[in-house]
């Protein structure tokens, strides 16, 4: 970046880690990837994406026209599997976690014309891992047998 004294500054991105305490008690940690900026004579940190987690395995990635253009085809085609994602990020060189796939969302950043793609992992909670039954009302057990 060149600024209006010619002077050239470099911004290079880093991983910043957040330390949030939740109301139970615990704390979690979670990753973003950040960039230093001097404003008005003081350095502000600019938020790139989020990390989650893990950083080593990100949930959402930059991708160019023609890969949104893949994805919105077979989005509106209603056939598009989370093997198809994972491969499509993989031959970009992104790492990812193949594991069960909740849902994704695609985002378009007006201000700078680009899209980006979020991976939905299903949360590893207590409930999940129990096999509690949905709140959800089933009809099939309601069904009475006749003797």
């Amino acid at each position: 970046m060149v600024n209006s004294s010619g002077t050239i500054h470099y911004n290079m991105s880093f991983i910043r880690k957040n330390i949030r305490h939740n109301k139970n008690g615990t704390t979690s940690v979670h990753f973003s990837e950040v960039e230093s900026l001097r404003v008005g004579g003081k350095v502000i940190q600019r938020h790139i994406r989020s990390l989650g987690t893990d950083p080593s395995v990100p949930t959402n990635f930059p991708i160019n026209d023609a890969q949104f253009s893949y994805l919105a085809v077979r989005l509106m085609q209603g056939n598009l599997s989370p093997t198809e994602i994972f491969d499509m990020l993989e031959d970009m060189g992104q790492p990812v976690l193949r594991d069960s796939l909740e849902r994704i969302g695609i985002t378009y950043d007006i201000g700078k014309k680009t899209f980006s793609i979020y991976l939905y992992y299903p949360r590893k909670s207590k409930k999940s891992t129990l096999n509690v039954p949905s709140a959800k009302k089933d009809y099939s057990l309601n069904e009475t047998t006749e003797e």
